[in-house]
């Protein structure tokens, strides 16, 4: 698998419109990070451990190829943030729901709102969120609905990357 640099991420992020796609993507990133974090849970210095024990661990249709599972097992082990954890497993939850849902939502419905103000990432920045918030309770002959809609998923895509940047620094790696 290809590293994608964190550029390359926004970029990818940024193309898409569609919140479905874009939640799923987003999904697709969190998942990686959580996949390039996992190996340093274990002993990384005796070869027979990561060959014989972690890699099937690891691979595809593995026991830890499942966000949920993965995600439960550095939390469990202490390795993450609460506040890490809930972040990622409200983006999860919310692909889900969108996943299931008959009447696609857009950037600018209120269940997105909602999925802001309740992420951690989001509401560390409360100058972000402060704005959104008042594009969203304002009278949209001052804002559009499409300024309001690039806005949240500029916060997304900023809560995406802290999410992403987190992991990185909680497992000592380069990203």
């Amino acid at each position: 698998m290809v590293e994608l640099t964190e550029d390359e991420i926004i970029e990818q992020l940024e193309q898409i419109t569609n919140l479905p796609e874009f939640i799923q993507r987003s999904n697709d990133f969190l998942f990686i990070g959580l996949r390039n974090f996992l190996p340093y849970l274990f002993i990384n210095d005796d070869p027979d451990i990561q060959e014989y024990a972690v890699k099937p661990l690891l691979a595809k249709a593995g026991p830890l190829d499942d966000i949920h599972i993965s995600l439960r097992l550095v939390y469990a082990l202490g390795k993450v943030r609460k506040e890490l954890y809930a972040d990622i497993f409200s983006l999860t939850q919310f692909n889900e729901y969108l996943a299931n849902e008959v009447q696609a939502a857009d950037f600018s419905s209120d269940i997105v709102y909602t999925l802001l103000s309740n992420l951690n990432a989001a509401t560390e920045n409360s100058q972000l969120i402060d704005a959104i918030t008042k594009m969203k309770f304002s009278d949209f002959t001052i804002y559009s609905k499409q300024r309001y809609s690039n806005l949240v998923k500029t916060a997304l895509i900023l809560s995406v990357m802290a999410i992403l940047k987190e992991l990185v620094d909680e497992c000592g790696i380069k990203s």
